[in-house]
């Protein structure tokens, strides 16, 4: 959820809580799914601070997205994690790891395209005042994350990823030992993740941001394109136009699937009968959501 397009961001809010991350209990997921719409429009407003007509439907429009995502994508994230449950008994190849990764990108990608109209109308109805405010709180968060990844020694750094990449595993296992933590703390150590890579692509994405809106302002009758010209930025913030950074993201994610296998192949028969259950409980809470 670092993610520069304030759009996107409020978008994945819905995927985070329907997808639940297996970080939070089940009741804690149920809670923040039926409130989606209204935290998507929060994060849309910090960053853009809507008028009251532009609130009016972009409050309506993201209640529509999120019933459709009720009915179509709940049951697909529920498809998916029986397919994980299948998985987790038994050791996970790094392929197998990334699978499951594009699978998830897969059902990210059709919010994405459902909700394409929508951003369309809301970029088209931007003014200069709110893309401004738009740039301060990019600005804002740039602090943040400087402050968070950049701004400390590389060994407070491991520390810090081993960390919450502990918590978030010991939410989905239970209690890691020795053996885990060593498998956890050797991935850390080898991996490619640089911050101040990842800061630059973070910059460029939002000055291209910035700019495509600027262009919408130019003409905002043109729906056509402004359709191209949110295409090609989304189009870009997946792919990096700079082939360095492609090579790189691409590094992280084989880097991934080959620590998450590491870590899971590490654990004991019942850590993964733990994850199991812990999925087991989210699909059942997928399909309940489905069914209101």
């Amino acid at each position: 959820m670092r993610a520069s397009l304030p759009v996107r961001k409020a978008l994945c809010v819905a995927i985070l809580a329907g997808c639940g991350l297996l970080l939070q209990g089940c009741s804690a997921v149920k809670l923040a799914y039926n409130q989606v719409s209204h935290l998507a429009y929060w994060q849309l407003n910090s960053y853009l601070d809507l008028s009251e007509n532009q609130t009016e439907r972009v409050r309506d429009e993201l209640g529509d997205l999120h019933q459709w995502h009720r009915d179509t994508m709940l049951p697909r994230h529920a498809e998916l994690l029986q397919k994980v449950q299948q998985q987790l008994p038994s050791v996970i190849s790094p392929d197998q790891a990334c699978r499951t990764y594009d699978a998830v990108r897969a059902q990210i990608d059709k919010v994405i395209v459902q909700a394409e109209p929508k951003l369309v109308w809301l970029a088209a109805q931007l003014t200069d005042a709110q893309i401004r405010n738009l740039q301060r709180k990019q600005a804002e968060s740039n602090t943040a994350w400087k402050k968070e990844w950049l701004d400390v020694k590389p060994d407070k750094l491991r520390d810090q990823r081993f960390k919450q990449l502990m918590s978030r595993a010991e939410g989905f296992y239970g209690t890691l030992d020795e053996p885990q933590k060593v498998a956890l703390h050797t991935f850390i150590a080898q991996s490619s993740f640089d911050p101040q890579r990842t800061y630059a692509e973070r910059l460029r994405r939002q000055k291209d941001l910035v700019q495509v809106l600027q262009k919408i302002a130019q003409d905002r009758t043109n729906t056509e394109q402004a359709r191209n010209l949110l295409r090609g930025y989304l189009a870009r913030f997946n792919t990096s136009p700079d082939a360095a950074h492609q090579r790189y993201a691409q590094t992280l994610v084989e880097e991934g699937c080959d620590g998450f296998s590491q870590v899971h192949n590490a654990m004991t028969s019942a850590q993964r009968l733990k994850a199991v259950q812990s999925v087991k409980r989210y699909e059942q809470d997928f399909l309940v959501l489905a069914a209101r």
